[in-house]
């Protein structure tokens, strides 16, 4: 006489497989707004840091030329719609930046600014030197919790990249 066998099934009962569900969307659930700040953190970042090397390119332009070189804003006013480093009373342009992304504002000066052949920075409008830093910032639009970002051109030329410490954006990165 032979002795009865049972197969046994392979795979995974249904709630197995709604565990597992379950326990996923909880992850899903706690994981994914610190994966929107991640990104956000990350397109500013790379707003700020295009920005800061636009400002040392110019002014190594402007030193090695021995002349002038503007950094434009391609819309009136809005840094955010991009920017042209540009020979200064020419239409040569040596760079030019694409606009932002919609989840990155990016505020400046209401003009553009201009590097003389010193390296040093002077008002477009009226050729004289600034005595006072010229202050960028860079923001997260949606996400208020991601720190900005502050670019401040010193009179001398050089542009200096800060992040906001205390995460207030009302008194810029100066906290």
């Amino acid at each position: 006489m032979r002795a009865h066998s049972h197969k046994r099934s392979t795979g995974f009962t249904l709630t197995e497989v709604l565990a597992v569900v379950a326990i996923l969307g909880l992850l899903a659930t706690i994981g994914l707004p610190s994966m929107r700040d991640l990104i956000a953190s990350s397109r500013l970042r790379g707003v700020a840091s295009d920005l800061y090397g636009s400002l040392i390119f110019a002014r190594s332009e402007a030193i090695k030329r021995n002349g002038s070189v503007d950094i434009i804003p391609t819309v009136a006013s809005n840094w955010g719609a991009g920017w042209t480093v540009r020979i200064t009373g020419t239409t040569q342009n040596l760079s030019v930046r694409e606009p932002v992304t919609t989840d990155v504002t990016l505020a400046g000066p209401g003009s553009s600014i201009r590097y003389r052949g010193d390296g040093r920075l002077v008002d477009p409008t009226t050729g004289t030197l600034f005595v006072a830093e010229v202050p960028f910032t860079v923001r997260a639009t949606n996400h208020a919790h991601v720190p900005l970002r502050c670019i401040d051109v010193h009179p001398s030329g050089r542009p200096v990249l800060k992040t906001d410490k205390d995460r207030n954006a009302a008194n810029g990165c100066n906290g």
